[in-house]
């Protein structure tokens, strides 16, 4: 049995916390599991929220709003503290966007992925929007000059089948 670390990172989004919470601790995984919340000087109600409504999360209150990175690092630095004590199977850590909503069956079958590809060491999974269409920033090219560029005239959305055109969403690649 895996086990899965997810660290949702959050600032003044608690109505998008508590939906991703939800969505996460009702999914169906055979694997171990453990949520990390890092708020990051939320002056809602996101830490009364997990508080009250997600007790089974690990809340990290970070006093001053530092950003992606040293929000993340904060429970990154537990988890890795935490992985030398236990020691036990497979681990795997996810960062998870607040305004995510995770299906049933999603971890499972990430973990299933990361297990049967055991050279992979990070994945970036295909991203929905609530209409079912594919969410483009789940994939993105190195943002060149060029590649830049394209994207700031609208050449890309000109010509978005474009291997040229087409790199800063990579919209010329099947989706899939």
């Amino acid at each position: 049995m895996a086990h899965l670390d997810i660290v949702i990172l959050n600032y003044n989004r608690g109505d998008l916390l508590r939906n991703c919470l939800r969505s996460v601790l009702d999914s169906r995984t055979s694997h171990t599991l453990k949520v990390w919340v890092v708020d990051n000087a939320s002056t809602d109600e996101s830490v009364a929220i997990v508080r009250a409504e997600f007790p089974q999360a690990r809340l990290i209150v970070n006093p001053r709003n530092t950003g992606f990175s040293a929000g993340n690092n904060l429970a990154l630095r537990e988890i890795i503290a935490a992985e030398a004590a236990e020691a036990s199977g497979n681990r795997y850590v996810m960062l998870l966007n607040n305004d995510t909503e995770v299906e049933a069956d999603a971890l499972d079958l990430l973990i299933e992925y990361l297990e049967s590809h055991p050279a992979v060491g990070a994945v970036g999974p295909k991203l929905l929007l609530f209409d079912g269409s594919l969410d483009l920033a789940c994939r993105r090219s190195f943002p060149t000059p060029t590649v830049s560029f394209y994207r700031m005239t609208g050449l890309s959305k000109l010509f978005p089948r474009s291997a040229r055109f087409g790199r800063y969403n990579l919209t010329y690649l099947d989706p899939d």
